[in-house]
């Protein structure tokens, strides 16, 4: 089974093309084996991640249909809230586990750019 790692951007703009907030996914299919300490990894860093600066939540869902499939999420305030976040000991244990336990890690990124009058968000890839 392999580790599938994919990271969204999402940034909300003002009307001065200033963002929001910035919202990363992490989309990961585990190896069964290795489910477990990769939960249990991730289950003690939600509290200190939610603690940095410009956080909003740091999310961690099971995949109800998939119990090796999962995804993490989080908002921030900033780009630069994001870039320290990216930078700090906290992701690196979390970039660790997923070294070690994955096979393979693909990242994308998503700019949303603009609201539709739905409320709908449009990105551009």
């Amino acid at each position: 089974m392999r580790v599938t790692l994919g990271v969204c951007l999402i940034a909300k703009m003002t009307a001065q093309g200033e963002p929001l907030m910035i919202v990363k996914t992490t989309r990961i299919t585990a190896r069964p084996e290795k489910r477990m300490e990769l939960s249990q990894t991730i289950a003690g860093l939600l509290g200190p991640v939610r603690n940095v600066k410009g956080c909003r939540t740091f999310r961690f869902y099971l995949d109800a249909a998939d119990e090796n499939s999962s995804l993490l999420l989080s908002e921030w305030e900033s780009e630069s809230d994001l870039n320290q976040y990216l930078r700090s000991n906290d992701f690196a244990v979390l970039k660790g586990a997923l070294a070690v336990l994955s096979s393979r890690s693909t990242d994308s990124k998503a700019l949303v750019t603009s609201e539709t009058g739905d409320g709908e968000n449009e990105a551009r890839f």
